[in-house]
């Protein structure tokens, strides 16, 4: 859209001005215009204003500088009524097939075939005493003290990340004391590491801010012409309210985008044994950078083939008062901001804890919540199947501390397992795993297994999506897929007896849990191999449905029939 001061948009091998040299179009010419005069009401190009002058030498000529004024001048569009697609053309019609604002060239050029073209001045009779139309002011109001909020929080977080960057930098150089001269290559790799994720992030809120302070002026300018334009009759008021409504969805949208990303963040963790390690490392440490999509790590604070170890184990309880029934886990999956949600089947929950495993809040679903998978930001899907006609997915957002249902998906097969990925949803069925768009439509059936029930339960998907773990209760088995549905490994051992569960890190680590043996075990990447055992009943473990990984604590949080999770802190 060409704004007041551009002067051409090409459209093809065409230009449209906003101002074209009225002489010259009368000779069949497309030119700008550069001036206007006041008196022939007229717009003129830098070679026909110098005939224009000698002509009329009386007559006043304003320029490109007082473009502004051409606007107001008699025989011009209104802004307000100014068609946007073309500019010298004044909008005097709506398509109601396609409720949009026209002016003649628009139902020449787009709207020949359409059934119900109006005139706006009947349309728009009684707009003063429409009641959306009415509260417009106070919509645009909070609409516009919104999007300054937003602002205001943007402009906080690049301070917040500026003094981040500060205390990083002063932690790196506390550390750099101790240590001698190989430090200085590694202090440049790191700050410079530290100083693109932060030019990453302030370059994105550099863009929400330009995006709302131009939906934010485009608002305020709407509001003050059509505020002008109160006494001017009925159809600009008309006009200025469609064109609000057109904004308003423009508006949501960004702000949509923009709140998706709750805040940016970027974290430090030194590395551990930093002195008697420095001759192998190559940075001080772990950057993290956090916002809507989760924490990525760029570096894993564990190696791809690293063989974890067992330091302790902690109980929690997560039973609650409303709890009519001992608390069954069925899904766990963590949130950016160190939140963990799990679903508790018995009792027909879905359980917000807080970072040191506390029940803050809780969400009540019809019956039978089972799996659980992060999809982004705050936000969680969640299985809902209560065996017979319900097989419904409940997308859940967290919204300072509460549990918001945002929408439901009902699907055509039962769901119980889910998992994620780029934009999909893997849902096992206990049979069967389908995979879905994020707006429940079902895309294929990637494996099926007939052979029993519960062939196909837990599922994780490593975080390149390449391969997929599933596990096989009915045969004792964790099967290993790739992202086609071809089956790659099958894995059998003494300690895999009713596998419910599968994790797998983003750095590949496979954890699987089973119900019958009691245990936890850490399954090579390829599926084919038990690399350790690292829980048991007597650490406390007792059939165990589910479990999963926190990068942010280097901990399994294992639930199953016990109204407690298991931690087990690892190394």
């Amino acid at each position: 859209m060409a704004s007041k001061f551009e002067s051409s948009i090409q459209r093809g091998c065409d230009f449209i001005h906003d101002f074209a040299c009225s002489a010259c179009e009368e000779d069949g010419l497309n030119t700008e215009a550069q001036h206007f005069c006041n008196q022939c009401t007229k717009y003129y190009c830098d070679n026909c204003v110098l005939v224009h002058n000698k002509l009329y030498k009386r007559h006043t000529v304003l320029d490109r500088k007082d473009v502004k004024k051409w606007a107001a001048s008699p025989g011009t569009v209104d802004v307000l009524e100014r068609c946007e697609r073309h500019p010298g053309e004044a909008l005097k019609l709506i398509c109601c097939d396609h409720d949009q604002l026209c002016c003649h060239v628009c139902v020449a050029v787009d709207h020949r075939q359409c059934s119900s073209i109006q005139h706006i001045p009947d349309v728009a009779k009684g707009i003063r005493k429409d009641p959306e139309f009415r509260q417009l002011p106070q919509r645009v109001a909070v609409l516009r003290k919104q999007i300054e909020d937003m602002k205001n929080d943007r402009k906080k977080n690049s301070a917040s990340l500026r003094k981040t960057r500060t205390a990083i930098v002063d932690e790196i150089q506390a550390i750099r004391k101790k240590i001698n001269d190989i430090l200085d290559k590694m202090e440049k790799t790191t700050v410079q590491e530290l100083d693109r994720l932060v030019a990453d992030q302030e370059l994105s809120i550099k863009k929400d801010l330009e995006s709302c302070t131009q939906m934010h002026d485009e608002l305020k300018n709407i509001m003050d012409d059509i505020q002008s334009k109160d006494s001017s009759g009925e159809p600009p008021l008309y006009i200025g309210f469609r064109k609000c409504e057109e904004k308003f969805k423009q508006a949501n949208e960004i702000l949509q985008n923009v709140s998706n990303v709750v805040k940016y963040n970027i974290t430090f963790r030194k590395h551990n044994g930093i002195e008697d390690n420095l001759s192998s490392m190559k940075t001080f440490g772990e950057l993290n950078e956090s916002n809507d999509f989760g924490t990525q790590p760029r570096t894993s604070l564990f190696p791809r083939d690293h063989l974890f170890a067992t330091e302790g184990y902690k109980e929690y309880n997560v039973k609650i008062i409303s709890d009519k029934d001992s608390s069954i886990i069925q899904g766990i999956c963590e949130l950016p901001g160190g939140e963990v949600v799990i679903t508790d089947f018995n009792n027909s929950k879905v359980k917000l804890l807080d970072q040191e495993y506390r029940v803050i809040h809780h969400y009540d679903v019809p019956e039978y919540p089972w799996g659980v998978c992060h999809i982004g930001g705050d936000d969680v899907a969640v299985c809902v199947d209560n065996y017979d006609k319900r097989h419904e997915l409940h997308f859940i957002n967290i919204t300072k501390g509460k549990l918001v249902t945002t929408r439901k998906l009902s699907l055509s097969h039962e769901c119980y397992g889910a998992a994620h990925h780029g934009h999909n949803l893997y849902i096992s069925s206990y049979t069967a795993l389908y995979v879905h768009t994020m707006t429940g439509e079902l895309e294929k059936k990637l494996y099926e297994d007939k052979s029993g029930y519960g062939t196909v339960g837990g599922t994780a998907i490593s975080n390149e999506g390449k391969t997929i773990y599933v596990t096989n209760l009915s045969t004792n088995e964790l099967i290993t897929l790739d992202n086609i549905g071809n089956k790659l490994a099958t894995f059998t051992d003494p300690d895999l007896r009713e596998p419910t569960g599968v994790h797998v890190t983003t750095a590949g680590h496979v954890f699987v849990c089973c119900n019958y043996s009691h245990t936890v075990l850490q399954v090579d990447q390829d599926g084919k191999t038990k690399l350790v055992r690292l829980a048991r009943e007597q650490d406390g473990l007792y059939e165990p449905k589910v479990l999963f990984f926190s990068s942010r604590t280097s901990s399994l949080v294992v639930g199953g029939l016990k109204d407690t999770l298991l931690v087990i802190k690892v190394r």
